[in-house]
């Protein structure tokens, strides 16, 4: 039987992944991703901000991130995007900062701080120009490579990029990004052996319970609609701004031209972001008035703030 349910969206990812009982499977996940020494893998895991099933289907659910520490007390902030937004960057590494700073309560000192990890998984890729599905950045000098420090990490792992054939997954890591990939269509019953193993079948049990129940399907479906309505909205009002101010640098044919044109472009997108906000719309000539920093800086921040809202389960204020 098949689950016929995508873990790469939301809600599902975090039924999957970030619930009580599923700690094993995010534990398996996690080591993948880090590939530790043998010995070096994580004995256990408290999540920080678990899964919460509500009871009432017209609730509004918040699929925020999971947040995880092991027993080390390095912290994991986990996450799925379907799409890497312009600001996706800011947005990844704002993230961060605000999980690794928490560990500083009163009475602690800097040397208690340990290690924050961020796992992101992108469902486009964010770096197109590189070949490798699995990027990892640390802080590190530039000429030397010299470690700075191990308490900042980042894994960027881009879904499309990985292209591997079922005969082809060798590691822990193939197996769960061939997961995230395939598993609408694996058969629980008919699992082939490279990804006969018990938490890829605990992961695969639990998307099939989502499909199970009126309440988890409809939340699912919800979820899936949420996201795919915005994201539309968000690549439509990329492409309109761009195409706009291809336009009107052809038309015009001279530098100024086309800096006109991208600036167009960019007043396009905020337009665009803004009705999806129902905000009033600024004004034209005031757009206009505001120097191509500011009018950059004002696009991202109106794209970041949608996304922000839609990974908090405010899919109805956006209008989706």
């Amino acid at each position: 039987m098949k689950p016929q349910c995508d873990p790469k969206v939301d809600y599902a990812f975090k039924h999957v992944f970030g619930r009580e009982q599923n700690k094993p499977i995010l534990t398996s996940l996690i080591d993948a991703v880090l590939q530790p020494a043998a010995g070096q893998q994580i004995e256990s895991l408290d999540l920080l901000n678990p899964f919460n099933d509500k009871e009432d289907l017209d609730d509004k659910l918040s699929i925020l991130d999971i947040k995880a520490r092991d027993e080390s007390g390095r912290q994991f902030n986990i996450e799925m995007q379907m799409l890497a937004f312009g600001a996706f960057r800011q947005r990844a590494l704002y993230y961060w900062a605000r999980l690794h700073q928490a560990q500083l309560q009163e009475g602690k000192k800097y040397r208690d701080l340990r290690p924050t990890i961020a796992i992101c998984f992108l469902d486009t890729p964010l770096f197109p120009d590189l070949s490798d599905h699995h990027l990892i950045f640390e802080l590190r000098e530039r000429h030397h490579h010299t470690l700075f420090t191990d308490q900042l990490a980042m894994h960027i792992l881009e879904l499309p990029k990985f292209d591997k054939a079922i005969d082809e997954l060798t590691t822990p890591l193939d197996r769960w990004l061939f997961f995230l990939r395939h598993a609408e269509e694996l058969d629980l019953d008919r699992l082939p052996a490279a990804l006969d193993f018990a938490e890829i079948r605990l992961a695969v049990g639990d998307l099939m319970m989502i499909t199970q129940t009126e309440l988890e399907r409809e939340r699912y479906e919800s979820r899936l609609k949420a996201q795919r309505d915005f994201y539309a909205a968000l690549e439509d009002a990329t492409e309109k701004g761009l195409s706009e101010g291809r336009e009107k640098g052809i038309a015009e044919g001279r530098e100024q031209g086309r800096q006109e044109g991208r600036a167009e472009g960019q007043i396009a997108r905020i337009h665009s972001f803004q009705r999806l906000l129902h905000r009033d719309l600024t004004a034209i000539e005031k757009l206009q008035s505001l120097p191509p920093q500011e009018l950059d800086s004002l696009a991202a921040r109106l794209e970041a703030e949608l996304n922000a809202k839609l990974k908090n389960g405010s899919d109805r204020d956006t209008g989706s």
